[in-house]
């Protein structure tokens, strides 16, 4: 297992305690629905198995490796995979961490 899959899979056992369980998916972003260049409301995701999972970003944490939601439009652009740790909240899914998931190929 890499280190990025390890920290996410750390970070969401560590937040389990914590209101909703918290969950990790791994995928490609397929869109990306913004108000500007640096604000992201929401985005979907593509999965290996061929799913489409919508995300509302929430506040994110930008520790171990993670990026701002902004940056979701190059790894859209370059195929490049992310892996996703969120929350059901509501029926919703929302985004709290974003990482590379270098483990996944195009």
């Amino acid at each position: 297992m890499s280190p990025i899959r390890s920290l996410v899979l750390v970070i969401a056992l560590a937040l389990a305690a914590c209101g909703p369980a918290p969950q990790t998916v791994a995928g490609f972003v397929v869109d990306v629905k913004s108000t500007s260049l640096t604000q992201v409301d929401s985005f979907t995701l593509r999965t290996q198995d061929g799913q489409e999972l919508v995300f509302r970003v929430g506040p994110l944490e930008l520790d171990g490796g993670a990026f701002p939601a902004g940056h979701l439009r190059e790894h859209m652009a370059l195929n490049q995979a992310v892996a996703v740790a969120y929350r059901e909240e509501v029926g919703e899914r929302i985004a709290y961490k974003l990482v590379d998931a270098t483990w996944l190929q195009p």
